[in-house]
């Protein structure tokens, strides 16, 4: 899958007073990879990660999941061969610029409002006007630190995407598994024909 991009607009087209938003998206890929050792693809995929910038997150036993940087997603995908057979592989993209704007803009709210309360209690001269001041910025205070923490975290998934890797054995049929393999083959014969 692709990353989403904003469309390109030329200057000529784009209206007075437009702003161009660079798109904010956070990118998943989730893979089952095939490998007679399992156990050995963790180890392997957190060593892939690293070359490609990026770092294991979690790791287990037969899975791991590494974060690499979004713009370096795609090779490290087409890298993924080299630790087995991608038996299956899921990539998606979500669109939160949005999400992203709203964010920058409450916390921008929010900085204003405490630095008016500063000033204000730089100006208040009684004992309560103090104490009611320094009340409402200790909650301003609370909520700017709340948007801030969203912010990074939302920021940091945008930047890294996470990738989940689940390394699994081959599956071989068995004696009797070829002979309905072989079954399966003659009755798709005999109704279609390529």
């Amino acid at each position: 899958m692709r990353r989403a991009e904003a469309p390109e607009v030329s200057s000529a087209s784009r209206a007075p007073g437009a702003l161009e938003v660079s798109r904010s998206i956070i990118r998943t890929a989730s893979l089952e990879v095939e490998r007679d050792d399992p156990e050995q693809g963790p180890a392997q995929a957190e060593a892939l990660a690293k070359t490609h910038g990026g770092y294991a997150q979690s790791v287990t036993s037969e899975s791991a999941t590494v974060r690499v940087p979004a713009e370096r997603l795609d090779g490290f995908l087409g890298a993924v061969p080299a630790l087995g057979k991608v038996a299956r592989q899921t990539v998606t993209a979500d669109d939160v610029t949005e999400a992203h704007q709203d964010l920058k803009v409450r916390l921008a709210n929010l900085e204003r409002i405490r630095d008016r309360y500063l000033e204000l209690l730089q100006r208040a001269v009684t004992v309560e006007d103090t104490l009611k001041v320094e009340r409402e910025l200790e909650r301003v205070t609370a909520e700017y630190e709340l948007y801030k923490s969203r912010l990074e975290g939302l920021e940091s998934q945008v930047t890294l995407a996470t990738v989940s890797l689940h390394f699994e054995r081959p599956v071989r049929p068995g004696p009797v598994g070829w002979v309905f393999y072989g079954l399966g083959k003659a009755v798709k014969w005999l109704f279609v024909w390529d």
